[in-house]
């Protein structure tokens, strides 16, 4: 196991000490595999080319998987951040406090296109801090950060009017999955285009941005659906 520990260190720039913190840390904690990686991880690991079955038998690929998440939560947290401090996984970014209003809002949209208002909130965290009159550098608009001709097709009235960007977010989510086939291919569709995708051949494209964007939209939604 030390070789594989070495190893994995070496792959992901992630210090020796804090991978061993996670092992040992493992054994009081429920999850996959000797660093008792959280289950809402898997999907990302899945989509990122780890073989999740194999994961969960062979001690490597398991240490080989909790650093990469490790190398992912560093990334997010800043450069004064040692990755398992504390002997456990936590998520990148801090969630912005939810405005109740968009919360009922994301409920609606959900009832509406049983997309899960958890996921709605999720992507508003990443896209915009919950800030409705955001706009972005490359003229991203809004609560949902919609380019305008997304826009136009998903949307109705401003998408500065937070609640028609929920519902229009909602709307776009739910395309996104039927088409790509799971919720981090959508989130990654939402980010960088769906045909993205596709082109990536259905697996989350070569993009930095992307690759950050999915484990921390996926981070954020288990802390809002554990807070509920």
């Amino acid at each position: 196991m030390l070789a594989c520990v070495a190893e994995a260190a070496t792959a992901y720039h992630v210090p020796v000490p804090a991978i061993e913190r996670v092992l040992t840390a493992a054994g009081r904690a429920k999850g996959v595999g000797p660093m008792g990686i959280p289950a809402p991880w898997l999907p990302v690991l899945g989509a990122y080319g780890f073989p999740v079955a194999i994961m969960r038998k062979d001690a490597c690929w398991g240490i080989a998987a909790g650093t990469w998440i490790l190398a992912v939560e560093r990334m997010y947290a800043g450069q004064n951040h040692v990755p398992g401090a504390a002997g456990r996984f936590v998520y990148p970014s801090a969630l912005p406090s939810i405005p109740q209003r968009m919360t009922q809002w994301a409920n609606q949209a959900s009832a509406a296109t049983d997309v899960p208002a958890a996921m709605i909130l999720a992507v508003a965290a990443q896209e915009s801090g919950f800030n409705p009159s955001a706009v972005s550098p490359v003229g991203a608009q809004g609560l949902m950060q919609f380019m305008p001709a997304t826009w136009t097709r998903y949307g109705h009235g401003s998408p500065f009017n937070p609640k028609a960007a929920i519902f229009a977010g909602a709307a776009y989510l739910r395309h996104l999955a039927l088409k790509l086939g799971s919720w981090p291919l959508a989130l990654a569709g939402y980010n960088a285009g769906g045909q993205a995708v596709v082109n990536a051949g259905y697996r989350i494209p070569p993009y930095r941005q992307t690759q950050n964007y999915v484990p921390a939209v996926l981070g954020h939604y288990r802390q809002i659906t554990r807070a509920q």
